[in-house]
């Protein structure tokens, strides 16, 4: 793998009932282009609300919690108290070559939640993206 650019994602989720997501489009046709998160921020349009958020390979349905079994969720983020930071985790092992979803859940809020993702974009060769297509559809490598 090759690194080429660094390349930042941002928009806004509005959750209805606690629960609201949104697909980034990053598929481009291209399978030898890949892209590594390294960064993966939510915060809400007041920064007071409580909440719970995944970056994942496939959409994350309503009744679903941050899941770190389910090998399509690999970026987390959350708010647990507006007396604690905001914390996260991104799983190092990860190549997204096809579209990723943030989803914002467990949330009382129905306000806007703002969302930045910040991922490298890599070179990759043929057989390095059949193995994170692969995973990205949840298959255990």
């Amino acid at each position: 793998m090759k690194r080429v650019r660094t390349r930042t994602l941002r928009g806004q989720i509005l959750p209805a009932s606690g629960f609201g997501k949104t697909q980034i489009l990053i598929d481009d046709g291209m399978i030898n282009r890949g892209y590594k998160v390294t960064g993966f921020y939510v915060f809400s349009e007041s920064g007071q609300d409580t909440f719970n958020a995944a970056l994942s390979f496939s959409p994350v349905i309503a009744a679903s919690k941050m899941d770190a079994a389910d090998n399509s969720q690999f970026a987390w983020s959350w708010h647990a108290n507006l007396s604690s930071p905001h914390e996260g985790f991104i799983d190092p092992d990860h190549v997204a070559v096809r579209d990723m979803y943030v989803t914002v859940m467990n949330t009382n809020a129905d306000n806007l939640f703002n969302y930045v993702v910040v991922m490298e974009q890599y070179a990759i060769s043929n057989d390095e993206a059949i193995i994170n297509i692969i995973k990205e559809g949840s298959q255990s490598l």
